[in-house]
C-alpha cells in the first residue's frame, strides 16, 4: 500500500482508471519480483469457469442451432459479457453460476450484435482482445461461431501477469487452441496501453476486419482507439455505467464507430 501511494503522488486523474491502477500495481511489484500473486486463483477460475461450459455447451449449441446469425452472435454475447464478472480487480466476491443465468435470462442494454455481424460478414480476420483469466472460456462460444463463419481468428493476451488478466498458459488452460492463433500484447499492463505494445499486435489491431474488446480496462483504453472497435462487457461500477448510459451492473455489446465515422 506505501509502494502504490507514492507512486499515485501527482497523477493526472485525466488518465484512464487502468492507467492510474497499472502504476500502483508495478510499484508493488517491486516487492515480490517474478511472482504472480493471482496464479492460484486464475487456475481456480478457469477450472470453475470450464465446468461451467462443458454443462450449458450442450444445451447452448441446441438453442443457437434455432436462431439466425444475428441472434446467434448476440447469444454468444451475452455469455462473454457474464464470463466478464470474474475481475479480481473489482471483487473476489461474485457468483459465476448466479451471473451467468441472471445475464442469459436478461437482455443486453445496449445491443449492437446486428452491426457486429455485418462487420464479420465484410472481415477476413477477427482479432478479440481478451480480458481476464476463466472469462476467456466463455469467449469461446463467440470465437467458434466467427471461426464457423470462415474468418481467421486471433486472440491477445497479456505479455506478463498483471492482477488477473489471461496470459497465454491462461488461454491454453482455458482451451483456445488452433487454428485460433494465440498473441502477446507486448505488455503486461491493464487495458491497452499503446506505447508498449509490440509491432505484432499493433499491426494486427490495426489490420483486422474486426476488433472486439473484452472488459472494463480494455474499454478504458480503447474508447478512443484509432480505428473502430466492438466491446463486450459488464459496466461493473458507476465510473463506467455512467458515461456509458446504463446501470451498474447492465451487460452491453457497444459498436465505437471510430474517429473517422
Amino acid at each position: 500500500m506505501r509502494e502504490a501511494m507514492k507512486a499515485l503522488v501527482g497523477l493526472d486523474f485525466s488518465d484512464a482508471p487502468a492507467l492510474i491502477a497499472t502504476r500502483a500495481i508495478r510499484a508493488a511489484e517491486r516487492l515480490y519480483p517474478g511472482v504472480d500473486p493471482f496464479e492460484r486463483v486464475k487456475r481456480e477460475t478457469t477450472a470453475e469457469a470450464l465446468g461451467l461450459y462443458e454443462s450449458i455447451k450442450p444445451g447452448a449449441m441446441e438453442l443457437m442451432a434455432a436462431m439466425g446469425p444475428v441472434d446467434r452472435l448476440k447469444y454468444c454475447a451475452k455469455l462473454g459479457a457474464a464470463g466478464n464478472i470474474i475481475d479480481f480487480g473489482i471483487s473476489s466476491d461474485f457468483d459465476l453460476e448466479a451471473t451467468l443465468k441472471e445475464t442469459m435470462e436478461g437482455d443486453l442494454a445496449i445491443d449492437c450484435s446486428k452491426e457486429l455481424h455485418e462487420a464479420i460478414t465484410r472481415a477476413k480476420t477477427f482479432l478479440l482482445v481478451s480480458d481476464n483469466a476463466g472469462e476467456i472460456v466463455f469467449d469461446r462460444f463467440l470465437l467458434d461461431e466467427v471461426l464457423r463463419l470462415g474468418k481467421q481468428v486471433y486472440v491477445s493476451v497479456k505479455s506478463g501477469p498483471v492482477l488477473n488478466d489471461a496470459v497465454r498458459s491462461d488461454a491454453e488452460a482455458a482451451g483456445i487452441a488452433d487454428p485460433i492463433k494465440v498473441i502477446e500484447t507486448g505488455s503486461a499492463s491493464l487495458g491497452v496501453i499503446y506505447r508498449e505494445c509490440s509491432r505484432e499486435f499493433m499491426e494486427i489491431f490495426r489490420d483486422a476486419g474486426v476488433v472486439l474488446s473484452k472488459g472494463q480496462a480494455n474499454y478504458e483504453t480503447l474508447d478512443d482507439a484509432p480505428r473502430d472497435v466492438f466491446f463486450i462487457l459488464r459496466a461493473k461500477c458507476p465510473v463506467l455505467a455512467r458515461p456509458i448510459g446504463v446501470a451498474t451492473g447492465s451487460s452491453v455489446l457497444i459498436h465505437y464507430p471510430g474517429p473517422e465515422a
